[in-house]
């Protein structure tokens, strides 16, 4: 899955750590009232039978108690943690039956019901569904006592109308499931459907009488459904479970299975499509199901529709019946053995081109009609990934066809459904002379994303979602190694470092954040881990291993994992045990993978290497590396396994390998050998390219002799460490670890700099002193400083610029600063550029279009602002994106007040895009407060009734705090966290993130806007 956004962030403790929720436990246990009442009694009896214990005993006992009962269905419902403390009191007292406290449970036989629609889940004889638990709950796993083998699913969407509130559909499903241990119940997954019929389980073996279902009940909390039998079931028997169901179709959440509306402009209405997101805990909403990962099946698919429209699933049609009603029934043909999370399907007018790959496989575009012609790009590149990547795994494309379908409506930014792949629908397409460069390179990594899934995530998933980094960061890291073996000429594998790992190094620097691999229980928490950290830092930590086992050592221990774990599920360290076997055989042996990797996926944040030149060598020290700590701060405790590399001026050897690599064990100061090395003369530089996801940091003269060499002849480093050296020099400055006058000196290089990284990585950086500076008096002699980096750069611009990607990058960035910080001639050529564009059609270049539309707003009204907004309504698809973002970019308050109310209202903004708008106007020094202000009063309704995912709440809260740097502004976020923050809603992490970026923000000033506002003043007097 493709994140349209990655500021998302969820925090949680990595002490005490151990692998939690793998509920291995045989079916469940239930209890009666009768027996919850004597339990009640029991637990009296034992609380004080366990404190005379405790106190004339002590703690003498190491206890291990694993006692689980299910899901209860009788009335009585124990708190949590109940059954384990009074198993542990039980064994206290000598009593060798510790699970004994699960009794019997007394059952009556059932009348077949029918439920209606988004009833209560009651059944004549069957107990209410428990309440839902006021404490967080870890108990979420499905018990493993029968595994699934087989889905027979058949859907019909009722969706033909112009009310998409009331679209509805219904369905059924048979479930073969193989018994696995002994049990009496089985608990499936399901959402908000209603059963319409009563569940059956028949036996496969015709010589054993088919259980008959006592009881259903609907745990709502942990989203079950129990079957309770009359009789076990046998082990090694397989049974079919039949359910019958119906629901309403979603036109407001886009998980599950969804509306998507677009507008046909040909045939002058809105349309409707039928689409779905299932993970990662989103099948259970559209048929019940066993919705984790591990429980892989293969699914055989049948969809009815009305003959106007198709339908796609995963796999090839089969066949087309017409039905007695005239509904259209295809059939589908039988997957693979698959997770839930991957099955999909599509209804919707919808048309296609395609073409076979190499290796044989139909490679399908799919779009809305009026875009179809817009495809091209991604067919070819698409094709041409798939080819790549099956030679690259040595493995070939499970599937005979792979369609790729771009919906108008996608809550993230791509999905991997095997074989039916979906995507924001301007991911797929491209338009010469209209879509920009960075648009052309994103949509070939999100393309390549998505393929790589094929393999890792899709052939082998999995085996819990705590591990689902080893998906996305995978898949995050190839996808661009995909990219740069199609189209070389782009440089994607220098571009990973200043588009991916730079941005989450960031992020990962602070005390609250998480580590890559953490415990989720919940929808919930289980959704909040497809954040920043585990797509950008597992893609930072996977391209350090590429770097250190060796591009083709790597390569083939995916291999050879992807090989071991086909059509199953993997962990982690599945993956090390691989990677080792592989690096033996290559004769690779200084190093233990689980040892190195386990140091930085269970720990938070990363190290700095601190490098201390002498006579002949190098002292090499590290530690954790945090943008602000006190004297609680935990800096012994981290440590790491680190593959250091460095170069020097007489040396000049960027392009190193791992038989470069000298390994820093954890908490060891380590010498490196090096004759050409002395104290007092030329400089060195470590972590070559960034390949290691750690940062580095010199003396003094060092660092003094790096900025006269940048200076003098900057081509003497490589594009990629020039970047870095910024950044890492920048982070350094702002935790107090670097000189001031330093970091500000370095920047001044730029003025002779030619090349697009250095500059995007310098103006990532200047976003930090611009939002601290924006509302001080210093701002001033700020943008003047920046004016005169870019003294003397061209603006000239061309439709059809045929320069290297990277040189039109440059020229982007170039406009969008100028125009940013005041430059005169950047004004007025983005105001006539857009007024020939809006009056003639003449077309803008597209690399600047973006800062061309919101310099047009920003000094434009209504007429300005009612244009783009026809725009992201009603023009073309490439161009929507770019109509939003420039929509925040208005100064007028009555224009934004509009425009808040329009962003909650989907019909005029679509609901995928509300955070993007919010946060657009956050970034908008102008419409700042307005638009804080405006989400406080609106929390409510966009937390419950509007209903935004966790990820995209976390996005706007973090944004907010972005700027901020006061005790007031401090206190606004504790009142919007404690007090505004509905009751009941889900924990945001954002909020922590928020208050730790305002104290590292009041830090700054307090530390250093005197100094900073000096140096400003001197280099503006004194001229660069």
């Amino acid at each position: 899955m493709f994140e349209g956004s990655t500021d998302k962030f969820d925090f949680t403790d990595i002490e005490g750590r151990k692998k939690m929720g793998r509920n291995d436990e045989d079916g469940g246990c239930r209890m009666s009232g009768a027996s919850g009442f004597l339990m009640v009694l029991l637990a009296i009896a034992i609380a004080v039978g366990v404190g005379l214990i405790v106190h004339f005993a002590g703690n003498q006992k190491e206890l291990n108690c694993n006692c689980q009962c299910g899901p209860a269905e009788g009335v009585v419902t124990m708190a949590p943690g109940f059954l384990t403390e009074t198993c542990k009191a039980k064994a206290v007292l000598g009593n060798q039956e510790l699970c004994g406290l699960c009794p019997e449970r007394t059952t009556t036989p059932s009348m077949s019901t029918t439920l209606g629609m988004r009833t209560a889940s009651t059944m004549p004889n069957t107990t209410m569904p428990p309440t839902s638990s006021p404490h967080p709950i870890t108990d979420t796993r499905l018990p493993t006592s029968v595994k699934p083998l087989h889905y027979e699913l058949n859907l019909r969407p009722e969706m033909y109308n112009d009310k998409p509130e009331t679209f509805t559909f219904n369905g059924t499903v048979a479930i073969k499931v193989e018994c696995k241990s002994p049990t009496d119940n089985i608990t499936l997954h399901i959402a908000t459907q209603n059963l319409t019929t009563t569940p059956t389980v028949e036996a496969s073996d015709n010589t054993e009488v088919s259980p008959v279902v006592l009881h259903t009940t609907r745990d709502v909390t942990r989203q079950f459904l129990i079957m309770t039998l009359d009789k076990p079931l046998v082990v090694g028997n397989q049974y079919v479970i039949q359910l019958a169901f119906e629901d309403r179709l979603s036109n407001t959440v886009l998980l599950g299975m969804y509306v998507s509306t677009y507008r046909d402009e040909a045939a002058n209405m809105t349309k409707y499509m039928t689409a779905t997101q299932f993970e990662p805990t989103y099948a259970r909403h559209a048929f019940p199901c066993f919705d984790e990962p591990a429980f892989k099946a293969t699914f055989d698919i049948k969809l009815e529709r009305q003959p106007h429209i198709i339908s796609l699933s995963n796999m090839p049609l089969v066949s087309s019946v017409t039905m007695g009603d005239g509904y259209v029934a295809d059939h589908f043909d039988v997957s693979v053995t698959m997770s839930t999370y991957l099955v999909a399907f599509v209804f919707g007018e919808l048309e296609s081109v395609k073409n076979v790959t190499e290796n044989n496989v139909l490679f399908g575009v799919y779009t809305t009609p009026q875009n179809i012609n817009q495809t091209a790009f991604a067919l070819n590149l698409g094709s041409r990934l798939l080819d790549t990547f099956e030679e690259y795994f040595n493995i070939s494309f499970a599937l005979p066809k792979l369609d790729n379908v771009g919906l108008p409506d996608f809550v993230y930014g791509a999905m991997e459904n095997w074989g039916l792949m979906t995507y924001r629908e301007v991911f797929l397409l491209n338009v010469e002379g209209v879509t920009t460069t960075y648009d052309m390179e994103f949509s070939a990594e999100v393309l390549s994303h998505e393929i790589v899934h094929s393999w890792f995530g899709n052939l082998v998933s999995p085996a819990w979602w705590d591990d689902i980094w080893l998906n996305e960061g995978f898949a995050t890291f190839l996808s661009f190694l995909g990219v740069d073996r199609v189209v070389p000429e782009w440089g994607m594998m220098d571009l990973v470092n200043l588009y991916i790992i730079q941005p989450v190094m960031d992020v990962d620097s602070v005390e609250s954040i998480v580590p890559i691999f953490r415990e989720a229980y919940t929808p919930d928490q289980i959704l909040a881990l497809f954040d920043i950290i585990t797509y950008y830092k597992g893609c930072g930590v996977i391209r350090m291993m590429w770097f250190f086992l060796g591009p083709e050592t790597f390569r083939k221990g995916l291999e050879r994992y992807l090989n071991e774990k086909a059509y199953g599920n993997g962990a982690h360290d599945d993956l090390w045990a691989s990677l080792q076997t592989q690096a033996v055989n290559d004769g690779k042996t200084d190093f233990d993978i689980k040892s190195v990797m386990d140091s930085w996926i269970l720990q938070t944040n990363y190290p700095v290497v601190t490098v201390r030149k002498v006579n002949g060598g190098l002292y090499l020290n590290q530690s954790r590396f945090l943008l602000q700590s006190n004297n609680n701060t935990d800096f012994a405790g981290y440590s790491w396994t680190i593959p250091f590399t460095y170069t020097t001026d007489q040396k000049l050897n960027y392009d190193q390998s791992a038989n470069n690599v000298l390994w820093m064990a954890p908490n060891t100061q380590v010498y490196a050998t090096d004759a050409s090395i002395s104290k007092m003369n030329g400089w060195v530089i470590g972590n070559i390219q960034h390949y290691g996801y750690y940062r580095v940091n010199y003396e003094q003269e060092n660092w003094n002799a790096l900025i006269t060499q940048l200076k003098t002849d900057y081509t003497k480093i490589h594009v990629v460490n020039r970047g870095t050296l910024i950044s890492d020099l920048w982070a350094l400055f702002k935790a107090g670890q670097a000189d001031l006058v330093t970091a500000w000196d370095m920047l001044t290089y730029l003025q002779y700099e030619t090349e697009f990284i250095p500059w995007q990585y310098a103006s990532s950086e200047l976003v930090y002193p611009n939002n601290m500076l924006t509302r001080r008096p210093a701002y001033g002699n700020f943008e003047r400083f920046v004016l005169s980096l870019l003294e003397g750069r061209s603006l000239n611009v061309s439709l059809n610029d045929n320069r290297p990607t990277q040189q039109r990058s440059l020229s982007k960035l170039i406009f969008s600063l100028s125009c940013r910080y005041g430059v005169p001639e950047c004004a007025t050529r983005a105001k006539q550029l857009f007024n020939d564009w809006k009056n003639s059609g003449t077309l803008i270049p597209p690399d600047v279009k973006e800062s061309v539309f919101c310099r047009a707003i920003k000094e434009g009204g209504e007429e300005e602002w009612n244009y783009m907004y026809d725009v992201y309504l009603n023009g073309p698809a490439v161009e929507q994106a770019g109509a939003l973002a420039s929509l925040g970019c208005t100064s007028r308050a009555w224009i934004i007040s509009r425009y808040l109310d329009y962003i909650l209202d989907p019909s005029k903004i679509r609901k995928q895009d509300a955070p993007r708008a919010f946060t657009s106007l956050l970034r908008n020094t102008n419409a700042f407060y307005q638009t804080f202000e405006y989400i406080l009063a609106k929390w409510e309704f966009i937390v419950v009734d509007y209903q935004l995912d966790v990820n995209a709440l976390n996005t706007i809260v973090s944004t907010a705090a972005a700027g901020m740097f006061t005790e007031y502004e401090m206190k606004k976020i504790e009142n919007w966290r404690d007090e505004i923050h509905p009751d009941g809603a889900a924990n945001l992490s954002g909020f922590d993130v928020a208050l730790n970026r305002i104290s590292v923000n009041m830090e700054w000033h307090n530390k250093y806007y005197e100094r900073v506002a000096q140096w400003l003043e001197n280099y503006v007097g004194s001229g660069p």
